[in-house]
């Protein structure tokens, strides 16, 4: 991946992981083409409560996925 926009270089996201403090949201492009994601998910313990929505084109249905999780780092979450 490699974009520029608002939130950043895009390309940090093949560079290992990412912090994303509470409270925060992010927003990543992704191409019309792109068959799939991976999306994992963890804390250093912490509680972890997120809300995942995709979105691929004007057209389709967004994709939401509420998750919660007493221990993040026992407990994480990974989706593709």
């Amino acid at each position: 991946v490699s974009a520029a926009g608002p939130l950043g270089d895009m390309s940090r996201m093949d560079q290992g992981p990412m912090t994303i403090q509470g409270g925060a949201l992010r927003t990543y492009p992704f191409d019309p083409q792109v068959d799939s994601v991976q999306i994992l998910l963890r804390t250093d313990g912490r509680p972890l409560n997120a809300r995942i929505e995709l979105l691929q084109g004007p057209n389709n249905n967004k994709q939401v996925i509420e998750l919660y999780t007493e221990d993040g780092l026992d407990r994480p979450f990974y989706a593709i």
